[in-house]
């Protein structure tokens, strides 16, 4: 798994409000942000942005994205400095684009998962689209200890599960090659974690 990089997080909340004609609401954001990922590691056994997602109840939420979207007062400030050369709060719940898209955070393999997610899911507001992530077992396994507690741990490896109807035909990858991914993620994330830990 890619590690967390606050520089890539706020490049594609960044790049996905421009996408959006320069302004993005937070929930709709967080949702692509999940589709891109999703994506990501079924094609190509990796993640993008390597955040920390929790199941909420309007679906999944990569936690440190959430926190450079709203410009939570928990950044540091280096965080805080970057995120404003690039995006800046406009409501409670929306933030636009205040400068160009930096690619060069991004592999190619991770600008088509991104593009391709976007062209799926960007005609969805942020509520759809939360409705959508509901149908996918990396959240739905939790769905029946909702409103009783607030959030779980999400499980990259659930990413690499199929519900029962399939209805979004980028998430069809073949069964051998999803299997090859979901192994080389497991793997690589291994010798990351045990690389970190030295």
């Amino acid at each position: 798994m890619n590690p967390f990089k606050f520089q890539k997080s706020i490049q594609l909340l960044n790049y996905f409000s421009i996408l959006e004609g320069g302004k993005l609401n937070k929930l709709k954001a967080l949702k692509l942000m999940w589709a891109a990922e999703r994506l990501s590691l079924r094609n190509y056994g990796t993640t993008i942005i390597g955040d920390d997602f929790f199941a909420m109840k309007l679906g999944p939420v990569p936690s440190f994205t959430k926190d450079m979207a709203e410009g939570s007062a928990l950044l540091s400030d280096e965080e805080s400095a970057y995120r404003q050369e690039y995006i800046k709060t406009t409501s409670k719940n929306d933030f636009s684009s205040v400068n160009s898209f930096d690619d060069s955070y991004f592999s190619s393999s991770s600008l088509t998962s991104i593009n391709t997610a976007y062209e799926v899911f960007g005609g969805y507001d942020g509520f759809k689209l939360a409705d959508i992530t509901h149908l996918y077992p990396e959240w739905s396994k939790f769905a029946h200890l909702f409103p009783q507690f607030s959030r779980f741990d999400m499980d990259y490896e659930d990413f690499f599960k199929d519900p029962a109807d399939q209805p979004f035909k980028i998430f069809n990858q073949e069964p051998d090659k999803l299997e090859f991914m979901k192994n080389y993620f497991i793997e690589e994330n291994a010798f990351t974690n045990a690389l970190y830990s030295i």
